[in-house]
């Protein structure tokens, strides 16, 4: 089953928990497949949430049919360094640090670090150093949010 079709499946149970579906990974263990689904909200989803989905998902005979009986199914959060699966989900995060794993080398490049400073419907650009890098997302492989994390423990207040 492709990834597609399992959206299909699952976006209607995650809408149900006022949820929306970040992105599907299925990893082919030894032994058996796990099915990782990213889940967010407007509000931040929370262990909670994850919980409701994974309970409801685990009714849902399409996904057991598709993917064998025995199969590990995860409901996560994007978590702080969160992978992106549509170039339109790096729109809300300019400014921010990425780790970009590119499918070929660019220049002699496969990974870089760097800040996403542009993002339309046909590119994104991410400045390293003194370099700009203008990607088209179906050239990553894995493409991370980088954050930093002395910065935030300073903005919330645990570091001074």
């Amino acid at each position: 089953m492709v990834k597609d079709e399992i959206e299909i499946i699952v976006e209607p149970v995650i809408k149900r928990h006022n949820c929306f579906l970040w992105g599907i990974e299925i990893l082919r263990g030894k032994r058996r497949p796990t099915l990782r689904i990213y889940i967010d909200s407007g509000e931040g989803a929370n262990i909670e949430d994850c919980e409701n989905v994974s309970r409801d998902l685990n009714y849902e005979i399409d996904l057991d049919s598709s993917l064998g009986e025995d199969y590990v199914l995860e409901v996560s959060t994007p978590g702080i360094e969160r992978r992106f699966f549509k170039q339109s989900q790096l729109l809300d995060f300019l400014g921010e640090d990425l780790k970009v794993k590119l499918r070929e080398p660019l220049d002699g490049i496969k990974n870089i670090n760097g800040t996403l400073v542009d993002c339309n419907e046909e590119f994104f650009f991410i400045e390293s150093g003194k370099l700009e890098y203008k990607l088209d997302f179906s050239d990553i492989d894995i493409c991370r949010l980088d954050p930093n994390f002395d910065k935030l423990m300073k903005e919330s207040g645990y570091a001074k």
